[in-house]
């Protein structure tokens, strides 16, 4: 039997059988993957902690059938922290939610885990939540391919400029004048905010401050997400609302 060597993240678990879990993970090298993980529910079980969501492996599985069973692990980074109660907690639940939803089964996308894993890291560190989701929301939407119309009119493709702008969620980007009449669901959205979706593209994670901006962005991008890939609005914003207060998810 194939036997696979692979580092990933756990993004969740649930009961599988009378006595094992389907694990849900992110790797590297195969992106999202489904293991069974033997025995992992009973009481005395050597799994311990490892399968705790965020917890970063290496994973060595063997394949049969099309499908994954995990014979054995090693903790990485567990991410401890980030699993208590608090706006970092919530942050990071969120990016797994992202991940989990967002991306095809068995799709490698490197970039997309190293950009996880520092925006994790980040979190864990103390960069301000709200900012470093918009961030890395921006970020796994252009390794996704999914990067919003910011320049030109969605529309007709006229240039757009201004300080007060039309975004509408559903044709993916900005909206001139003369089309955003014949459109429903526009959002409006400064040109300081604008800039602030291209400085934190751009921004490492370490360096990312807080800006008056990034609450605005945060609507427009959740809008986004739920008009282009189908992301909950109402579950998304329940997530900034725990992130806000302070609660775990």
């Amino acid at each position: 039997m194939p036997l696979l060597k692979l580092t990933g993240f756990v993004l969740r678990t649930r009961s599988w059988g009378e006595a094992d879990k389907l694990a849900t993970f992110f790797t590297k090298e195969k992106g999202k993957l489904f293991g069974v993980v033997r025995g992992a529910r009973k009481p005395q079980s050597h799994w311990g902690g490892a399968l705790e969501p965020l917890t970063m492996l290496d994973l060595l599985f063997y394949e049969k059938s099309g499908r994954h069973t995990l014979t054995q692990c090693e903790i990485i980074r567990s991410f401890h922290s980030l699993r208590q109660p608090g706006p970092s907690g919530s942050a990071s639940l969120y990016i797994l939610e992202l991940v989990e939803n967002l991306t095809a089964d068995e799709d490698a996308n490197p970039q997309l885990f190293n950009e996880m894993e520092r925006a994790l890291r980040a979190l864990e560190e103390g960069v301000s939540p709200l900012p470093l989701l918009n961030s890395f929301r921006l970020k796994l939407l252009t390794l996704l391919g999914f990067w919003p119309w910011l320049d030109t009119c969605v529309s007709c493709g006229k240039k757009i400029k201004g300080m007060i702008l039309t975004f509408n969620p559903k044709s993916g980007g900005l909206v001139c004048p003369d089309c955003k009449g014949s459109l429903q669901g526009n959002l409006t959205i400064g040109e300081k905010t604008l800039n602030r979706t291209l400085s934190l593209l751009n921004l490492p994670y370490s360096e990312i401050k807080e800006e008056s901006e990034d609450q605005e962005l945060n609507e427009i991008l959740v809008a986004f997400l739920g008009a282009q890939l189908g992301m909950e609005v109402s579950k998304v914003k329940s997530y900034m609302e725990k992130l806000e207060n302070g609660q775990p998810r």
